[in-house]
């Protein structure tokens, strides 16, 4: 009894990884057989991008997608592909063992997660009960089963926090040293696996600053240069290999590289910016511009498609725009996409340099999206962004199709998707009560806190166009922070409620 009580934590994280196996597979179970890989993994339309590179470089050596445009050697950084790449050199059964490996990762967070709980809180007992929510509860585990960033991102956020509290908390030098070196190596994979999660690298300087500050300038200079370089290295190298295929700096996010003979052509981002001024959600934009897209490549330029469009838009924005405006660059889109067609059809890569009429749909696009943010000034910078902070916010985060369509409807299935609706939000909201601390927060809870708010920023004001994936790798980070704040809160009342 004293050692289960001991090691209560990893009997924690040894249940976690069954419970998180055991809803996966029932997910599984229930999937139609069209949406599994192999059985052992759910299909997705992004999933083949991080899978097929890896693949073609074990039997050609090449790291590149299928395809003979530029854009296939960069579509996706390869970190996700290289993990991926291990268990094709190394196993028989490739997607067996990268889920697998990813349930143990889980596992592994559940302890990761737990440690930081309790270094901010110095409470072990709520650091086990909010570690068991996190583990044993379907509530984090909707990407385990699947083939993307998602799988792993979740424990290299966790894992690269943990390492930092663990450096921040040790006196010997070289332990410390140890500890920020894995640190900045699993920041370096986590931004060559997802660079939007880059944001977490603003937590590595600051913990070097705060642990070496008293050391002198020199030795915080050196420190920070030194786990930076490491932090960047494998993006640093990425980048200067897609430079030497281009001659130019291709960025963090290639899926509009002007060569793609895809929808996702230059003009399609500029559109987007445009629809995102009232936050259209994704599946909306969709519905109307896939399949005007797949019919213009087919040669059809039919108005039902563009009638179509303008039916989502808000009446202000016809109103203001007028229907014959936004139908005639509609049209230009279509126009756009039959110049596309000769090179679709022949399997070609669209030319790198800009083709007239497209030049001119960016132009139209961009010229829309500038009367928006002038004449609509507050949909645009308040109104849509809490919007965005709507959609991410307010859902239980059971994205599995159990949840979804198996068991929906009935009352206990419903009963649990009220509940983690509600932990959701509460996570989300939290982030907002936890500045009310700032002055009285561990400072290791505030930079947390700040940087989340950073990324939740990102998304809801610049991209705008959310899945609720992109929000899972803070999803642990944002309930250690709701942890955290609800604790300090207690200590504050009882503070206060000892001096009456």
């Amino acid at each position: 009894m004293l050692f289960l009580k001991k090691n209560i934590i990893w009997f924690i994280c040894i249940l976690s990884f069954f419970t998180a196996l055991f809803y996966s597979q029932l997910n599984l179970s229930k999937l139609p057989e069209e949406r599994k890989r192999e059985n052992t993994t759910v299909i997705t339309k992004d999933d083949y991008s991080y899978l097929n590179p890896a693949e073609n470089y074990l039997k050609t050596g090449v790291w590149k997608q299928e395809g003979n445009s530029m854009q296939s050697y960069f579509l996706r950084p390869p970190g996700y592909g290289i993990f991926y790449l291990f268990f094709l050199k190394t196993t028989n059964n490739p997607l067996f063992y990268l889920k697998l490996t990813q349930l143990l990762l889980f596992a592994f967070c559940v302890y990761w997660f737990f440690s930081i709980s309790q270094a901010l809180t110095q409470n072990k007992t709520i650091s086990l009960i909010i570690s068991s929510i996190y583990g044993l509860s379907p509530f984090a585990i909707s990407f385990l089963s699947y083939s993307l960033t998602e799988g792993i991102t979740p424990a290299l956020t966790l894992l690269f926090t943990f390492l930092l509290f663990r450096a921040y908390s040790k006196t010997a030098p070289k332990q410390k040293t140890i500890f920020y070196f894995l640190a900045a190596l699993t920041f370096a994979l986590l931004l060559i696996v997802r660079p939007a999660l880059g944001f977490t690298g603003i937590l590595l300087p600051i913990f070097l600053i705060k642990d070496y500050w008293r050391s002198g300038l020199f030795k915080t200079f050196t420190k920070l240069i030194l786990f930076g370089s490491i932090a960047f290295s494998f993006m640093i190298i990425w980048q200067i290999r897609n430079y030497k295929l281009t001659n130019n700096i291709v960025g963090l996010h290639a899926i509009y590289h002007p060569d793609n003979n895809s929808i996702y052509r230059p003009t399609f981002q500029e559109y987007w910016n445009f629809v995102g001024g009232w936050a259209q959600e994704g599946s909306e934009a969709y519905s109307y511009m896939v399949p005007m897209w797949e019919a213009a490549i087919k040669g059809d330029t039919s108005e039902i498609y563009i009638k179509n469009a303008l039916s989502t838009f808000p009446s202000k924005v016809i109103k203001h725009y007028g229907t014959e405006r936004l139908s005639s660059v509609f049209r230009k889109y279509q126009e756009a996409t039959l110049h596309q067609k000769s090179y679709y059809d022949k399997k070609l890569p669209m030319p790198l340099t800009a083709i007239r009429i497209e030049t001119e749909l960016i132009n139209d696009f961009k010229q829309l999206t500038k009367e928006y943010k002038s004449n609509f000034w507050f949909e645009y910078h308040i109104l849509s962004p809490l919007k965005v902070f709507n959609i991410m916010s307010f859902h239980s985060n059971l994205s599995l199709f159990i949840f979804q369509s198996t068991y929906r409807g009935n009352w206990l299935m419903e009963t649990i998707r009220l509940l983690f609706f509600g932990l959701h939000a509460l996570c989300f909201l939290g982030m907002i009560l936890s500045l009310m601390f700032i002055k009285k927060n561990d400072w290791r809870a505030t930079v947390i806190t700040l940087t989340v708010l950073v990324y939740v920023f990102y998304l809801c004001y610049f991209q705008r166009g959310i899945e609720e994936r992109y929000t899972l790798p803070i999803l642990s980070l944002l309930m250690i922070g709701l942890v955290h704040s609800v604790y300090s809160l207690v200590q504050i009342i009882k503070g206060s409620s000892k001096e009456i």
